[in-house]
This record gives structure tokens, sequence and C-alpha cells, in this order.
């Protein structure tokens, strides 16, 4: 599908002004020069609070989105895309330009950066994507929803970590998840992947919809936006400190999937019950908890591609 970037167009342009250290404030002016040279229409959006960005994505009179922040600002959109009333998700175009840290759905894009991905908005092509629904509890009315991501275990507790660390910059996730190779923990579960359920203990699982995670980790090699599945990839609880520092490396290139202490699948439908109640990384957020249960919800989400 082509959807013709046009100036009677109103673009509602929606920025997290403290994403990336002020990246996503750069960007925007960029923005309002590219479209004011090219006379195309646009109203600018500012992220005032928390909730904001998600309230202004529910609004049904606005139709075309550009957002521009990390994947945390993205997935506060998605969010309010998605329980916009009536459905009316259906109807909107949304272009997405990296403001973050991370930017790891943007790699997916192959818009990692502001030129790349500004590209992809004026080209027109669009596309629709599978999101990912979480529900927390056992309760259908209790839910949220997901673009990239949604890790447990060793993939959050180097996200916490990390967070902690953000005096350090970039390398904060290199030096997390060197700490906890050399302290890992395991939890025991019962995991439910597609009706097959099983208790033991785990180290790290992750589901993803994209293929990158992280600073353009090729976590998920396999994974496609519109296949109607999502990957999985979990590390075995058993994994030597030493394996697993050799791990960490390969999950740049995606060779990590050839090791025999990954296991690496796809499914539409993944179930988490900790035996104790733990934090999850969604989209790089630490937020909710388990138990939770992830469906894949297909072809849902118009963007420019």
């Amino acid at each position: 599908m082509v959807h013709k970037l046009l100036m009677n167009n109103n673009y509602s342009i929606i920025y997290n002004p403290i994403s990336g250290n002020g990246k996503a404030n750069h960007f925007v002016k960029k923005l309002q020069e590219d479209f004011n040279q090219r006379k195309i229409k646009y109203t600018i959006y500012q992220s005032q609070y928390s909730g904001h960005i998600k309230s202004l994505c529910m609004n049904k009179g606005l139709k075309n989105f550009i957002i521009i922040g990390g994947d945390g600002t993205f997935n506060e959109a998605l969010n309010g895309f998605m329980k916009r009333p009536n459905k009316s998700y259906k109807n909107i175009n949304v272009g997405f330009l990296p403001g973050g840290t991370g930017n790891s759905f943007m790699h997916d894009l192959n818009g990692a950066t502001y030129q790349k991905a500004l590209k992809i908005i004026l080209n027109g092509q669009t596309k629709r994507i599978d999101v990912l629904k979480l529900n927390f509890n056992k309760n259908l009315s209790n839910f949220s929803y997901s673009l990239n991501i949604v890790g447990w275990g060793l993939a959050s507790d180097i996200n916490i970590l990390s967070d902690k660390l953000r005096f350090l910059g970039g390398a904060r996730y290199n030096v997390a998840s060197l700490y906890y190779i050399f302290n890992k923990q395991v939890r025991p579960a019962t995991i439910t992947i597609d009706k097959k359920s099983n208790h033991k203990k785990y180290l790290f699982v992750m589901c993803l919809n994209t293929m990158h995670t992280g600073k353009g980790m090729k976590a998920a090699p396999n994974a496609k936006l519109d296949d109607g599945l999502f990957d999985v990839i979990i590390i075995n609880a058993k994994i030597s400190k030493f394996k697993l520092l050799q791990l960490l490396p390969k999950l740049f290139t995606g060779d990590h999937i050839f090791s025999k202490d990954v296991e690496y699948l796809q499914a539409q439908y993944l179930e988490i019950e900790s035996d104790s109640i733990d934090v999850l990384n969604i989209d790089g957020e630490n937020k909710f908890n388990t138990p939770v249960s992830i469906s894949i919800v297909p072809k849902v989400l118009n963007i420019f591609y």
C-alpha cells in the first residue's frame, strides 16, 4: 500500500523532549525545517507529562502521526493508538523518527538515523504490522501492548541495573550485562508456549516482535513485523558463566541462535507464571509484573515503512 504525503494533510508531530538526552528536541526542529521547505502541513505536540503521548494518540480527531522519541515513547504512542474508540486505529498512518538512545524498532525499519527515517516517511509507502498484546494476572481487562520486546529474567535484570547506571552513557548496558553474567540468577517458573507448558528454572526469556533490541542487537534474526508470529529466545539456566560471556557479543550478529544453550522458536502465545512476582522489560521500560500472557495481534498498525 502507498500513502502519499499530501500537503493538505495535517500531520501530528508528537515528541518527548527528554528522549535521547535532547535528541528528540533537535530532530523536531529539523523536521519543521524539512516540512516547511516542502510545504507540508503539521501540528506539533510536545509531551508535557507521563501519559500525555498516550492521551494524544487516543484522540480520534488525529489521523496522521509522526512520533519522535525512543522505544519507550513509541510504546506509549502504541498504547494510545490501540485504545482508540471503535478500533479507529485502523484508519491512521504512523511515521517514526529515532529520538532515543537505543532505537531498537528503528533498526528494523532501517531508519536508525534522522535522514534514513525521514526518507521512509517522505517515500509514503506503508504496511500493516503486528503488535504484541499483554494480559496481566489472568485478567482480560488488565492489558497493554508492545511494539518491540517483552523480556523476563536476565533481560529485565540487565535493563533495571542499566537504568541506574545512566551516568555511564551507552556503556551502561555492557556494564549491567557483565554484572549479571558473573552474578547470574535463575528463577523457577511455568512457561506455556502455544499450549505446551513446562515448569523449571529459567535464566532468560525474551519475546520479540522485531529483529533488533538494545543498540542494534540482532536478537531475533528471523523476526518479521508482519508474519503473525513473535520470536522467543530462551537461554539454558545451566549455562556456565564463561559460555554466557561468549554468547553476549553474538547477539549483535544473530549467531547466538546456533548455540546449544539457546532455544529459538516462533509462537503466537506465551505465558509466564513465575514463582515470584517479577518486573518485566517492555520495549526497554521496566514496568508491570508477572504473571503475564503474550499474544500476537496481526497486521493492525499502519506505519510508514
